[in-house]
């Protein structure tokens, strides 16, 4: 299943697992590969659809199992344990590599690929301008495209992680690009422009048919108000709206070093951080991978609940899951005076 979760993720950014923690069905895990726009997830009963077809598990016949919370599979945006149908499940929405695509080539775009740059995003600019779109004007873009904002879906392949700003020279170029990027999912969409430009460009799509929530997910005008005037002030307020929005969501972490483990085709035992209240060190959703020489890569934190479940390893079979206590006494308690409890995820494979 790993194998699945890392390659969807190297794919399109964004991927979410469900695992039971109690319940009949404890340890059994499914992979809900995303592949809707943002609206479709809400309410398009086509998506629900899509997302049976879509739905991974490790036996076919597992799948309908899973139906009775498909929807929570589906609304649920951030790595977390929910009460559902009276279990314990834990959902982990990991996203990788995001994606930073900047549609024109001007003034503004310069100071905002650079800052995307350095806030770790992958960065793509494109221009029907030829001149606009070189070495010279953006040195830190990892792709350059020239072509025609039309046929932008023939450069640009949807990407579940993606973030979309709207730059262009005119209102005809901004069009073009936001009625073809409202058709692919997407973190963010940004449209720059004032509140009339805003006004005119909603109202001629919304005559041709597109729909009012759509556009209402659309951030236009771009940007959070910082009163900015030059680009490089208005490259900040469009980056700060991105980050904020980025990380109103709190995604499980991929550890590329456990990625590597996996993908290299070694065997051992995933250990994984599902719940966790109190003084432990790391977030849910840390991961550490613990191979049967002894070899570990990734940690979930170390100190007294590491080791446990490093010593815990040597007995799983197949999944287990194991509850620490943080404290001197009662259930699971590991003998500590910090406090908080911790629930962790144990799978081999």
């Amino acid at each position: 299943m790993y194998n699945k979760i890392y390659e969807i993720l190297d794919k399109k950014g964004r991927v979410r697992t469900g695992t039971f923690l109690d319940g009949p069905y404890m340890g059994k895990k499914c992979i809900l590969p995303s592949g809707m726009t943002v609206q479709e997830e809400k309410d398009c009963e086509t998506a629900k659809s899509n997302s049976r077809m879509q739905l991974l598990t490790e036996n076919p016949e597992e799948k309908s199992i899973w139906t009775p919370y498909l929807n929570i599979l589906e609304e649920t945006r951030e790595t977390k344990v929910i009460e559902a149908e009276g279990q314990q499940l834990f959902i982990e929405d990991y996203r990788k590599n995001p994606h930073l695509v900047i549609f024109g080539g001007g003034h503004v775009s310069q100071p905002t690929a650079h800052l995307g740059k350095m806030l770790g995003f992958h960065v793509t600019i494109m221009d029907d301008r030829e001149e606009f779109v070189t070495r010279e004007r953006f040195p830190e873009a990892d792709e350059l495209v020239f072509g025609d904002f039309k046929e932008l879906d023939k450069y640009i392949l949807p990407y579940e992680n993606a973030y979309y700003v709207i730059l262009t020279r005119g209102h005809i170029g901004d069009a073009d690009c936001l009625r073809r990027v409202l058709n692919r999912p997407y973190e963010y969409l940004g449209m720059i422009g004032s509140k009339n430009k805003v006004r005119i460009t909603r109202e001629n799509l919304l005559s041709e048919g597109v729909s009012r929530e759509k556009l209402d997910e659309v951030h236009a005008p771009i940007g959070i108000p910082l009163g900015g005037q030059l680009p490089e002030e208005i490259a900040v307020s469009i980056m700060a709206e991105i980050i904020k929005v980025k990380n109103m969501h709190y995604s499980a972490y991929c550890d590329e070093k456990v990625e590597a483990a996996v993908m290299e085709g070694r065997h051992g035992v995933m250990v994984t951080i599902a719940k966790k209240s109190g003084s432990s060190p790391r977030g849910v959703g840390s991961k550490m991978f613990v191979e049967a020489s002894g070899h570990i890569t990734g940690s979930i934190g170390g100190g007294k609940v590491e080791f446990e479940a490093i010593r815990h390893c040597k007995e799983v079979e197949e999944k287990d899951v194991k509850h620490y206590a943080l404290t001197t006494d009662g259930k699971d308690s590991l003998g500590m005076i910090c406090g908080g409890q911790v629930t962790v995820v144990f799978e081999r494979i």
